[in-house]
């Protein structure tokens, strides 16, 4: 018996003995013990006897009986779906993971030493405090970290999160039987992982590593738990085949996952262990669609709250729905053309800094943005733009192809025989554009500026093609690892964002046949670039690393080594029905705990 029909059942009951006691009551008048018994007189039953003149009539009252309460349904359970066209999570174990959609798994259910946010400020998860030289966590010589975890955090089962943990994270990253995504950076910069007690973690490191705390035991990069995976590993000496991979039977986060069917969805339950407490929502569906399509027409039914990767040509389709609101996320990504500047692979014309400032002057970014993105993103200034590292004083180059034309004349590139293509000692500046075809919008955008180049008298020649011939290795003959080109373009961002750290721009990363897997594809080889590089790659100090690269985007800017086209944040569209949703690009679903459904 439900409690809810047991407290009608005994207010039923309550009443029928009360009504008993007062018919009882009434029907059985006390008699007298000295006087004789009287007759009753008898009462008329047809009509009531009339009052007298001078009396007041006799009100009846009739017996009243509250209702018995209407059953109610428990409510709903709260929920929101999010979409996502990135496919299959390859795994949701963290050490054998990569992708942007494992990362929006582990930001639910996996917590981090600390979460980052757009400004990138830190929010402290496992992690109570963050360590600095200040506060005595780092060692004098930036080698030692010393990281108190918190006492309250548990996984979904119970068990408490420890230092334990964390050193048996380390130790599978390292072990050469398990097949991990990556060992970089602990194979390079971790010595030692120790756990001084329960909850203090003490990190040895091979030599000052700054960005140790955008790298490690943050981002993708988790702690899994000892006593569910430390059994599998004694057994098979191995995580590769352990079923926690596809399917993790606890969690330490947000939410808990309870059920996932590949190319499908994932279904995540709140997690009542959660230290901050229990999510407002009950329940977070991730739903896997084929397609933008796919995403855009679940949007518009109403069988998804959330769309991902939103890109500005959908903006007007969604504002049609007119139940949609669009959220940014700074990621530290962004589309730059970059440019062959290597004398030995390139045109001529890319080595002189002023034809490098003229394309930038001839391109206009911002009708490219406004005509083909709706406006939607920012025309940045260098490849830090809208973080602490850029120079405070730059602004993206402005249009101006008379400056363009101007800068051209004086380089000795001229149209001398008038046939709208600059030419300079018999050879005329007809540059390559090799890039990754195939999508409409990213196809327009190219011809745009190609249109735009010939304006200023520069012949730009296109050549796409597919990301696994453009993107092949200097030993494979990649058109962009040889030097192929002089212009391309991706999107691209800064490593172990909020770190601005990149190898990209180093002498030491121009490839060749005994560098074959260097990085730097552009021939960018500046010894004063490099020094500094090398300075801040060292330097703990947070105000000191930033003035650093103060220095590095003024002398990338007024060489202009790279041409920023628009930035490249994550882009949301969200059902206006949920409340206190926030996003980062750092750790994209952060603040999941706090979002909830208008009543």
């Amino acid at each position: 018996m439900s409690r809810r029909f047991r407290k009608s059942a005994w207010l039923a009951v309550s009443l029928l003995v009360l009504v008993s006691l007062v018919l009882t009551a009434c029907g059985t008048p006390e008699q007298p013990t000295e006087e004789p018994a009287q007759e009753p007189t008898a009462v008329p039953t047809e009509a009531p006897t009339e009052p007298e003149e001078d009396e007041e009539p006799t009100e009846v009252v009739e017996p009243t009986q509250e209702p018995t309460p209407e059953p109610t349904e428990p409510p709903e359970p709260k929920s929101v779906t999010l979409t996502s066209t990135e496919g299959d999570p390859e795994s949701l174990n963290p050490l054998y993971a990569y992708s942007w959609i494992s990362e929006l798994v582990f930001d639910l259910t996996l917590l981090p030493l600390w979460n980052i946010d757009n400004d990138g400020e830190y929010h402290m998860e496992l992690a109570t405090e963050l360590p600095t030289v200040d506060n005595g966590l780092i060692s004098e010589d930036n080698t030692v970290v010393t990281i108190p975890l918190r006492e309250d955090a548990v996984w979904s089962d119970g068990e408490p999160v420890t230092a334990d943990d964390a050193v048996f994270t380390y130790e599978m990253y390292m072990d050469e039987a398990n097949g991990v995504a990556s060992r970089y950076p602990w194979d390079t910069y971790v010595d030692e992982v120790k756990a001084v007690d329960d909850h203090t973690l003490e990190i040895q490191l091979t030599e000052s590593y700054p960005d140790w705390s955008t790298s490690l035991f943050v981002g993708i990069s988790r702690i899994v738990p000892e006593h569910i995976l430390g059994p599998v590993y004694e057994e098979e000496g191995t995580l590769d085949n352990a079923e926690w991979n596809q399917m993790p039977s606890v969690s330490n986060g947000q939410y808990t996952l309870t059920e996932y069917q590949s190319a499908s969805h994932l279904i995540f339950e709140a997690n009542d262990t959660y230290w901050r407490g229990r999510p407002n929502l009950d329940m977070f569906y991730l739903r896997l669609v084929e397609d933008r399509a796919a995403q855009l027409a679940a949007l518009e039914s109403g069988e998804s709250d959330i769309g991902s990767y939103i890109v500005g040509s959908e903006v007007p389709k969604l504002e049609e729905m007119g139940n949609m609101e669009i959220h940014q996320a700074a990621n530290g990504y962004q589309v730059t053309m970059y440019l062959n500047i290597d004398p030995e692979t390139a045109h001529t014309a890319m080595t002189n800094p002023d034809v490098r400032r003229a394309l930038a002057l001839a391109i206009d970014r911002q009708l490219i943005v406004d005509e083909l993105y709706n406006g939607l993103y920012e025309v940045p200034a260098t490849y830090w733009h809208g973080t602490q590292y850029q120079a405070p004083e730059l602004e993206a180059y402005p249009y101006d192809p008379e400056e363009a034309k101007t800068l051209l004349d004086e380089a000795g590139w001229n149209d001398d025989n008038g046939d709208g293509v600059r030419e300079k000692d018999g050879e005329d500046l007809v540059l390559r554009y090799v890039y990754i075809s195939g999508d409409e919008t990213t196809d327009t955008m190219v011809v745009t500026m190609q249109q735009m180049l010939a304006d200023v008298g520069i012949k730009m020649e296109i050549q796409g093609g597919t990301s696994e011939v453009l993107w092949a290795s200097y030993e494979e003959s990649g058109p962009l690892a040889i030097g192929e080109y002089e212009l391309t373009h991706w999107s691209d961002g800064m490593w172990y964002y909020p770190s601005p750290d990149t190898s990209y721009f180093l002498c030491d990363q121009i490839p060749s046949e005994d560098n074959p897997w260097g990085y730097n594809w552009f021939g960018i080889c500046d010894p004063q670039l490099d020094e500094l590089f090398k300075e801040q790659a060292v330097t703990m100090d947070r105000e000191r690393r930033t003035e650093l690269f103060h220095e590095i985007s003024r002398l990338m800017y007024e060489q202009t080594l790279i041409i920023p086209i628009r930035m490249d944040p994550d882009v949301w569209a969200v059902n206006e029905r949920l409340t206190g949703v926030e996003f980062s690009g750092i750790d994209p679903l952060m603040y999941a705990y706090q979002w909830d459904v208008a009543q």
